[in-house]
């Protein structure tokens, strides 16, 4: 037993300078890049407070943020990828263009030290993308309209006949089929989903647009909800509250470097800031939910219910362009 301590300490001994070196190695290439160009679908007012942060550990490094779309951005990627180079460093978005990325051969692989502190689930097994928050889908309602105990209670519950006609769901992204399908496999995914749009659904653009008609009592309940949106304007008193399924999916924004890019060692600084506990309190105070274990978001019943551990997060499996024509099919958008 004696040996085995001797050795352990032996090899921590040299690990420990080899780490700091690798750490100190980073630093100072990423000091003579000077900075890391991001493109990432963080709006511009997320991205201020988030880069203070930034600054206050890193103040030598200026990320040039450029804002753009989760379309726009994958076009704008794949075009520069074609040309030649694609000119940012690090892409944020969530998982689906990610994982394309990854296919078409435009991601590096990078293994930030930093992940082992997110939630299970929450990065690539193979290092092209790393989760950085998340967000729950759930049922809001407006309780002018409609009494909590009458609301439902899962995903199941919105196939019940009295809710047909007064059900809205966000129309621009697929969650609620690729959701399903992660969470309960293709067949039956697609079957409930398939049934889930038989209900009459009120088809909205945009989660803010979708929670700000439900408050205006256009209609009673939002469906597979960003529960983020719904606790801030519970927060400020607005007819909003909501109720988790069990479990609840889960979806998450993520970040990746590009392969062979112009500012490596900025690029991987960038990502470790973003899974670091200073990274994630920035991301908290812009009202996102922090991945990092440890890290509470503004809101107690959000934590709580992250704590409880009962959901599932949505990861992509690929045939994105495949689940999005269906989804759109059975909707009826075109």
């Amino acid at each position: 037993m004696t040996t085995k301590i001797a050795l352990l300490l032996l090899f921590s001994l040299f690990l420990s300078p080899f780490a700091y070196a690798q750490t100190t190695e980073i630093l100072n290439q990423a000091r003579k890049e000077g900075e890391v160009v991001l493109y990432t679908t963080m709006t511009v007012g997320d991205f201020q407070s988030f880069n203070k942060a930034a600054k206050e550990k890193y103040p030598f490094l200026n990320i040039r943020h450029v804002y753009l779309s989760s379309g726009r951005q994958a076009a704008r990627v794949m075009q520069e990828f074609r040309a030649g180079r694609v000119q940012a460093d690090v892409l944020g978005n969530s998982p689906e263009p990610l994982l394309y990325f990854k296919q078409q051969g435009v991601l590096g692989s990078y293994q930030s030290p930093e992940a082992k502190n997110l939630l299970k689930g929450a990065w690539d097994p193979d290092g092209y993308w790393s989760g950085i928050t998340t967000d729950l889908l759930v049922t809001g309602f407006n309780p002018k309209l409609m009494a909590r105990a009458a609301a439902p209670k899962n995903y199941d519950d919105y196939l019940k006949p009295q809710f047909k006609g007064q059900l809205a769901v966000n129309r621009g992204v697929p969650y609620p089929l690729t959701g399903m399908v992660s969470l309960r496999g293709e067949e039956q995914g697609v079957g409930y989903f398939k049934k889930f749009a038989q209900q009459d659904l009120r088809l909205v653009e945009g989660y803010t647009h979708t929670i700000n008609l439900m408050a205006a009592g256009e209609y009673p309940l939002t469906t597979f909800m960003q529960v983020s949106k719904l606790d801030a304007m519970k927060r400020k008193e607005a007819p909003v509250d909501w109720l988790p399924s069990a479990p609840t999916l889960a979806t998450i924004s993520t970040v990746a470097m590009i392969k062979n890019p112009l500012h490596p060692a900025a690029a991987q600084l960038l990502i470790d800031f973003y899974l670091s506990a200073e990274g994630q309190r920035g991301l908290a105070a812009t009202g996102k939910l922090p991945l990092r274990r440890g890290i509470k978001s503004q809101s107690p019943d959000i934590d709580q219910l992250m704590e409880s551990g009962n959901f599932h997060v949505i990861t992509p499996e690929g045939g994105y362009d495949r689940y999005m024509k269906i989804y759109n099919d059975y909707l009826g958008v075109r």
